[in-house]
């Protein structure tokens, strides 16, 4: 009986089956780490309007004069789930760059939150631009979920922020831009 030939079918098996069981096993942590809640989320100035026929309310850049637009100015935080599993998206609020009042934070009173996302599911919540916001200290726009996990508004959506509420928080007649009629 020749031993030799066993043993080295024996060896390809265990070194075959080693190899296996790391792919499977990488393959298993790959799909761990990538199955959890992934969103977008971006911050637009905007104004709010109702439309006149059937009621339905809806956001438009500022510079644009449409119909059942008002004058206010809104922040308009817009969160989709890209993820691959469902977000509780709990509270939006931000951070000052230098403390009001001895607070370094502050929370934006929601509408319609706390709420779930599911799988590719988007939800905006807004609030009027105030004196915080035109005074540009505030560094940052934030949600958090049930999970206490943060999420920022990107730097980029920031400064567009800022430079679209120093455009458009002036008075009319001091805008830049025209305003088109639609």
């Amino acid at each position: 009986m020749n031993t030799d030939g066993n043993g080295a079918v024996t060896s390809f098996l265990a070194v075959w089956g080693a190899i296996l069981s790391s792919i499977t096993f990488g393959w298993a942590l790959y799909k761990d780490l990538r199955d959890k809640a992934k969103i977008s989320l971006t911050a637009q100035l905007r104004r709010i309007g109702q439309r006149e026929g059937d009621g339905a309310w809806f956001a438009s850049e500022p510079s644009l004069n449409i119909r059942g637009l008002g004058d206010e100015l809104f922040i308009v935080v817009s969160v989709t789930n890209v993820g691959r599993r469902r977000m509780n998206w709990r509270g939006l609020g931000g951070t000052y760059r230098t403390a009001v009042d001895g607070r370094s934070s502050f929370v934006i009173s929601a509408r319609e939150l706390p709420k779930m996302l599911e799988e590719q599911d988007s939800h905006s919540e807004f609030t009027a631009v105030e004196k915080q916001f035109g005074t540009g200290n505030v560094k940052g726009i934030q949600i958090w979920d049930g999970a206490g996990r943060k999420w920022h508004v990107s730097k980029r959506d920031m400064k567009r922020l800022w430079k679209d509420i120093e455009k458009y928080a002036q008075p009319p007649e001091k805008q830049t831009e025209p305003d088109q009629r639609i």
